[in-house]
């Protein structure tokens, strides 16, 4: 047993090292969900270019982590790792929707197909976010294009039937049939509530077109006299 502290203090320094690895993975995943959000935000506020911007710093940091733990398989695939590749995927994702851009693929981000799914699951709250805000404007026409892009992504969303160990996607697809059920109900109560200002417009013109009649005829009258 001679060798026994010749491999403990090999040991304990493969591990120092592993650890200030993962330290450093740790701050960079926060550097890449602070910036996939920041992208999102930007977005929301018509911002493209500035979104852009995030986005490329996300995409930039993600290949360089991917890079420094390519030797650690173990670390690539942790969670931390995957809240971050999904962070990523839905800002990229989102931000190719909102040009109407094809949708980037995982390899094109350098995300796992899980972290992609589940990133993609998320874009549907993200679009009923912009959807209101739009239905707020009146630009129903866009809302309705953003819902049929959000039907379409819940009806892809719905054909993964996989256990939840392989890839946790039941609540996505739960919580964006829910968000999609309530899109299109406020789409439908706007648009009733829409026709009935109208018609309350025109009520108003008409009795106003009447009110003005009977001034013009009372104008007439004193004219007269």
């Amino acid at each position: 047993m001679d060798n026994l502290g010749d491999i403990a203090e090999k040991i304990e320094g493969r591990l120092n090292e592993k650890d200030a690895l993962r330290e450093a993975t740790l701050k960079q995943c926060r550097d890449i969900i602070r910036c996939s959000r920041k992208c999102i935000s930007l977005l929301h506020n018509d911002a493209v270019d500035e979104a852009a911007e995030m986005a490329a710093k996300a995409h930039a940091a993600n290949a360089s982590l991917k890079e420094d733990i390519s030797e650690h398989p173990d670390i690539r695939t942790a969670g931390y790792m995957e809240n971050a590749s999904q962070e990523l995927a839905e800002a990229h994702l989102f931000m190719a929707i909102y040009r109407g851009e094809n949708l980037p693929s995982p390899e094109d981000l350098d995300v796992t197909y899980t972290s992609y799914l589940l990133g993609l699951g998320d874009v549907v709250g993200e679009l009923r976010r912009r959807a209101v805000n739009l239905l707020r404007d009146g630009d129903v026409g866009e809302v309705e294009h953003l819902l049929q892009q959000m039907e379409n992504i819940c009806d892809h969303l719905m054909e993964f039937d996989y256990p939840s160990g392989l890839v946790p996607v039941k609540r996505k697809q739960d919580v964006a049939k829910k968000i999609l059920e309530r899109l299109r109900g406020e789409v439908v109560m706007y648009k009733k509530n829409r026709a009935v200002e109208e018609k309350i417009e025109l009520l108003l013109r008409h009795l106003q077109k009447r009110q003005d009649e009977s001034d013009d005829f009372d104008l007439d009258v004193n004219s007269v006299w």
